[in-house]
């Protein structure tokens, strides 16, 4: 078997033999998942006649206030917990797969009446996080002191607990499906095109002769599409049978987590075989053009065959243009979710009751570094005409719909005016019922300036809040973490902040006003004081004294826990995540390139083959192996650069698709339209695709040039 083909066999089998397995370990950790339930209802036991309580935990580690979901704990008693501490699941921390901290580490866990302190007193080895099954154990005697609302546990079997342990590898597999399914195609297709177009140089002379003969340009294609269909057959197969191979020797060697053994995916081999006939297909199509191009008359040469590069510079462009599209998709994508710098520094939330206006008095002029801080009072209202939201948060079986998110403050930030002016906004604003939107808010709703924007404050009544001006303002996640929304069972999507004055927000709201507490903060810092101490040493000094100023620290049991959301860390927190899903999704087409690869064994074996003569005078003049070998070596380097830099603008392009289909998928009205070429990660991957081509390309040239002495 010539090297091209075993390459191109190699490539197929790669592919399908990524798709086959993935789905099948899918399958196989969706069959244990009654035995998993099993497990979790022996391990981690609750009494039958526990109470249960829902809470979540502000967890910090290394003393950062953490970005993203937070902990959720289910709370439930038991006797043999002693009084005043807490026996927690590793499972509770693997929800954001963190470490278990120190027992006696004091644990602050938030309801929706207060927060409450306890000593970590025991740590349960259960590791499976199940949404809704007791993760935490108190006595009892708990219940008077952490005054939440508690529920009788309902029991379940290991049946009904089997769903939660089938969702999580399943979902996080279909999240990567359809890019496995491209990445996988695309490399079978680039090392079989690659193996063609190598395969018709070197016998180009033979087909010269059939021609002569009589043979018909249909009949040199046959041969080609003969040869597409047996490599691409014999790499499916040996695909397969190494999946499967595979999966049974990784079921074996840890029977004791796949107690049901293993559950093969027959469907996924239907798809693979399906997916494969295309592939097959355009191969051949692509590389008939160089097929049909061989003249009767070439019989009569006595040329050795020509390099042949293109096929392998199309498949080094493809694979890293795949690269490059999922980079881009992702970089474009998250880019209207960084906090715009002209948000404050910091989000301060008082959580859950808040506190009184005359409490935040204290804070003026006696936080250290802080330059500014203004009450930040948040309300969502819903949006008329009603629009009820899917999907769209917590609460129930209650019906949600389309809101604004109204934010009061006595000081307006410099936030960039796309329309009006901001002196003369923030006059409006404080001298009726006016309002200032964002530009996402302005385009999903058609408003201008002068426009109104209508709310629906239930029990009948309505407002108007005439649009005073529009802002450029990227504010997802700044208050999202900062958890300004989904209070007051409302959402926690929202249309956008709308600011308002604190006037046109209580008359808004129709809660007594004595039910009303202060629940959040928005400040900046002084300059040297920030530029000294650094985004998270300062949010942690600032957080520490509003904590004093509040008196919080006091009482042994208190109503409140203060978080400080520095908007920094905020960002630096969204671009980390947004790295983490990109990067884990990115390694698929980049594994990919590592495969592709492998197609400079065979060009470089022809270019061997085609520059005999040259390298034996080279030699008779004293050239050694290793200088031989570095001109193919060159070569590689030259086709990889070449390639890197054909699939850098097309990978570009791909991922700017790709971003604008994701969305209109979304249904995020009015997100901003946005592309972003991440240089720095992009470097990384180019100079890890020379790499791959330079860990393939010089062993096979020293190999070769040795092996033909």
């Amino acid at each position: 078997m010539k090297v091209r083909h075993l390459c191109a066999i190699i490539g197929v089998a790669v592919a399908a033999g990524s798709v086959v397995f993935m789905n099948s370990l899918v399958a196989t950790n969706d069959r244990q998942s009654v035995a998993v339930a099993e497990r979790i209802l022996s391990e981690v036991k609750v009494a039958p006649d526990a109470m249960i309580s829902r809470m979540t935990l502000d967890f910090r580690p290394g003393g950062r206030v953490m970005q993203g979901p937070p902990l959720s704990v289910t709370m439930a008693t038991d006797k043999n917990i002693a009084t005043g501490g807490v026996v927690v699941t590793k499972a509770l921390f693997a929800q954001r797969r963190l470490a278990v901290p120190p027992i006696g580490t004091e644990l602050v866990f938030v309801g929706s009446k207060g927060a409450h302190r306890l000593k970590l007193a025991g740590v349960i080895d259960w590791q499976r996080p199940l949404r809704g099954y007791p993760n935490a154990f108190v006595n009892p005697a708990m219940q008077t002191h952490i005054a939440e609302a508690w529920s009788a546990w309902e029991p379940k079997t290991a049946e009904e607990l089997s769903p939660g342990f089938m969702s999580d590898s399943q979902r996080n597999f279909n999240r990567a499906r359809a890019l496995l399914l491209w990445a996988a195609a695309l490399s079978a297709l680039c090392l079989l095109l690659n193996s063609l177009y190598l395969s018709i140089e070197a016998r180009r002379k033979e087909l010269a002769l059939l021609r002569v003969v009589g043979m018909t340009r249909g009949g040199v294609a046959a041969i080609v599409v003969r040869e597409a269909f047996i490599l691409t057959f014999a790499g499916l197969m040996a695909g397969i049978a190494v999946a499967a191979l595979s999966l049974w020797i990784y079921v074996k060697c840890d029977s004791a987590a796949y107690p049901m053994g293993l559950a093969f995916a027959w469907n996924s081999i239907r798809i693979t075989i399906l997916a494969s006939l295309p592939v097959v297909l355009l191969a051949i199509a692509i590389s008939l053009k160089s097929a049909f191009a061989v003249r009767p008359l070439e019989a009569a040469s006595n040329r050795t065959p020509r390099k042949k590069q293109l096929g392998m510079l199309i498949a080094f462009a493809c694979g890293f243009g795949a690269f490059v599209a999922v980079e881009v998709w992702g970089a474009s994508l998250m880019s209207a979710f960084v906090p715009s710098k002209e948000w404050p520094h910091a989000i301060v939330s008082i959580l859950p009751g808040g506190v009184s206006s005359f409490d935040i008095e204290k804070l003026q002029g006696q936080v250290k570094g802080v330059r500014r801080i203004h009450e930040l009072q948040p309300l969502q209202v819903n949006i008329l005409p009603l629009e009820e939201m899917k999907g769209g948060g917590r609460g129930g079986n209650r019906r949600q719909y389309r809101n604004a998110l109204l934010l009061a403050s006595d000081w307006l930030p410099d936030f960039k005016f796309s329309s009006g002016d901001s002196a003369a906004a923030e006059k409006a604003i404080h001298s009726g019922d006016n309002c200032i939107i964002t530009e996402m808010m302005a385009r999903a709703r058609k408003l201008r300036i002068g426009d109104e924007l209508l709310l629906d404050l239930t029990r009948g009544q309505k407002m108007a809040l005439k649009v005073a001006g529009i802002v450029d303002l990227n504010w997802h996640m700044v208050t999202s973490r900062g958890l300004v929304r989904g209070l007051n069972r409302m959402p926690v999507n929202t249309d956008g902040p709308v600011f308002v004055s604190f006037d046109t927000l209580a008359a808004c709201d129709l809660r007594p006003q004595h039910y009303v507490k202060m629940t959040h903060l928005w400040l900046d810092y002084e300059r040297e004081f920030l530029k000294s101490n650094g985004v998270f040493s300062a949010g942690r000094i600032v957080e520490k004294e509003i904590v004093k100023a509040l008196g919080l620290l006091e009482t042994e049991v208190y109503d409140n826990t203060v978080r400080l959301h520095a908007r920094d860390e905020i960002a630096d927190g969204t671009l980390a995540h947004g790295t983490n899903i990109i990067g884990s999704m990115a390694r698929v087409p980049f594994i990919f390139i590592a495969v592709i690869s492998l197609g400079f064994i065979a060009m470089l074996i022809a270019s061997a083959d085609s520059r005999k003569r040259e390298f034996a005078v080279l030699r008779a003049v004293g050239a050694t192996h290793f200088q031989l070998a570095a001109i193919l070596a060159k070569e590689a380097i030259k086709v990889a650069v070449l390639a890197i830099a054909l699939g850098l603008p097309g990978g570009a392009l791909v991922g700017w698709l790709f971003t604008a289909a994701t969305r209109s998928a979304m249904g995020n009205w009015g997100l901003p339209p946005a592309f972003a070429v991440p240089w720095a990660v992009i470097a990384e991957g180019a100079i890890g695709a020379i790499f791959f081509a330079l860990a393939v390309a010089i062993p096979t040239a020293l190999f070769v040039l040795r092996s033909r002495r």
